[in-house]
Parts: structure tokens; C-alpha cells; sequence
């Protein structure tokens, strides 16, 4: 028997489920790791994992990794822990088999990382070839700071150039007066500044790619309506030509825009603290999210 949707207003369709989610993870950082389990928890179940780095003592210390899996592919090993998780789910680690932007619960989670000191240890899993149109969120993590993207599609995500622009500006942003001698630039990856950061960008990024499946459906809809008198105040009823009274609605301030609107920006976060981040003027990927 196949699905009507219905017609009358009072009776509108049901929103996609999240397990219609399909998510491509590309770059399984101990951030990611746990975005992964988090979305597994919240019932999506078409998760395909990408990354064929071993588990490090990093991962180990910093993410949901256990320490008998170290040295084993990333990717093998959240698989396991996602069917442990959810036993509806069902990853995989094959990227040519992810559909194309014609599906549209369809998004890639990009991931970069730091695994060293030096901006230059910048990492993440090699990129497939995929649609240039499927929707993708890029995220940076750099010890205790997250930086996160607007929503681009793939073919415009930001390239090494501007994730390690973001990266030193994120660390510029924080690092305040000159430490003295002996003092590290940069806090201590496993401080409690970091498993802070960790914590609640984890549930800002899954709950990103969940409201992915919602955003067609989350906007309100007007009941179409037949009487003048449902009008909202100062708006003159359809086809009178008459212009509606008072000023033009003022222009939200700058900042206020949906994150994923035309005016958005990077987004940084360490701690509790989020701070936005200009892109890299000197780079055309920001073109992409960013006005003429």
C-alpha cells in the first residue's frame, strides 16, 4: 500500500524520522567518535565511518576508544562500538556506496584535527569522491577549542589552507597576554578546559546534523485562508494593492542570522565560551557562506 501525503492543511505530512539520517563521517577524531555514538543513541542508524588511522593513545585518553582496540582502523573499531550501542544500527566504512544530494536526509561531518603542537600536524581521513552537492558541516578540533562551519555543500567546504587559518586564529583568540618562562603556549589537551569542550560541542554537532533531517519541516506554514480579517495587523489582505502602514520591519543585528544563513560565520568554541571567527579573507571558500 503506498503513502498518500495528505492535502488538507489541518492535516499535514509527518517530519522524516531520524533514522531516515544518513550521515558520512569522515575523519573519526575522539570528537567525532563521540558525535558518532551520540547520533547512534538518538536512533540513526545509516552511519558510514571513514578513517583508516589506528586508534592512538590519544584516542584512547581523550575518546570513547577502548584501550584493547588501540592500534586497530578507527573506522573497524567505532563500527563495533556503534552496533554495541544501537543494535539497529548499521555502519559501514564505504563512502562510494553514500548517496547523492537527491537524497535529502543525506550530510557529511567533516573533521579535522591537531594531534600535535604545530598547525602543520593539522590531519584528517582523505576525501572521496562524492557529489559536489551533498550538504557538509566541517569542524576543526585544536586540544581544548572546537571550530565549526556554516553548512556548505561539499564541493565548497573550506580547503587545508582555511582550516589552518581557523586553527591559528582560534588559538590567537585565547592565548592573552605571553606565557612566561617554562609555561606551554598551549593548555593541556586532556585539562579540564578540554573534556569541557568536548562535552558540549559533542551535543551542539549531533544536534546540528539531527535538525538536518527537521529544517524543511521545522519552518511555520500559514494555513491558506480566504478572509481579509485573518490577515496579520498591518498587512493588507492579497491582491488590494495597498502598501502596508508604518515603517518597514527593522533588520535583525548583525550576529542574529541562522548559522547556516548567508551572513554566517565560524563559530568558535572552548569551554563554555563561543566567540564567531572572520573566515580567511585571503581564500575564496568563504565565498560559499559569506556575502558579496
Amino acid at each position: 500500500m503506498t503513502h498518500r501525503c495528505p492535502t488538507a492543511p489541518e492535516e499535514p505530512c509527518a517530519p522524516p524520522a531520524f533514522d531516515e539520517l544518513r550521515v558520512l563521517a569522515l575523519g573519526l577524531d575522539p570528537l567525532t567518535a563521540a558525535v558518532c555514538l551520540a547520533l547512534a543513541e538518538a536512533g540513526v542508524c545509516l552511519l558510514n565511518v571513514r578513517d583508516p588511522a589506528p586508534v592512538g593513545t590519544a584516542d584512547v585518553r581523550h575518546g570513547p576508544y577502548p584501550a584493547e582496540f588501540q592500534g586497530q582502523p578507527r573506522e573497524l573499531v567505532l563500527r563495533t562500538l556503534l552496533r554495541r550501542r544501537s543494535p539497529r544500527c548499521a555502519p559501514l566504512s564505504a563512502p562510494e556506496l553514500f548517496p547523492s544530494a537527491a537524497v535529502p536526509t543525506a550530510v557529511v561531518l567533516h573533521t579535522w584535527s591537531v594531534p600535535g603542537d604545530l598547525v602543520a600536524d593539522l590531519a584528517t581521513a582523505p576525501s572521496p569522491d562524492l557529489d559536489p552537492a551533498l550538504p557538509t558541516l566541517s569542524v576543526v578540533r585544536d586540544g581544548g577549542s572546537v571550530v565549526v562551519w556554516p553548512l556548505t555543500d561539499w564541493a565548497h567546504r573550506p580547503c587545508r589552507a582555511c582550516v589552518a587559518s581557523a586553527v591559528r586564529e582560534a588559538r590567537r583568540a585565547f592565548r592573552g597576554s605571553p606565557p612566561t618562562p617554562g609555561e606551554p603556549l598551549l593548555p593541556r589537551q586532556d585539562g579540564t578546559v578540554a573534556v569541557l569542550t568536548r562535552t558540549v560541542a559533542t551535543g551542539e554537532i549531533a544536534g546540528r546534523l539531527l535538525s538536518h533531517v527537521l529544517r524543511d519541516d521545522a519552518a511555520p506554514r500559514a494555513a491558506p485562508s480566504d478572509s481579509p480579517h485573518d490577515a496579520p495587523p498591518d498587512v493588507p489582505p492579497a491582491g488590494t494593492g495597498t502598501a502596508p502602514s508604518g515603517p518597514p520591519p527593522a533588520r535583525p543585528p548583525s550576529g542574529t542570522q541562522s548559522p547556516d544563513g548567508p551572513e554566517a560565520c565560524l563559530v568558535l568554541r572552548r569551554g563554555l565560551t563561543v566567540l564567531p571567527l572572520a573566515p580567511d579573507p585571503r581564500c575564496l571558500c568563504s565565498l560559499a557562506f559569506t556575502g558579496p
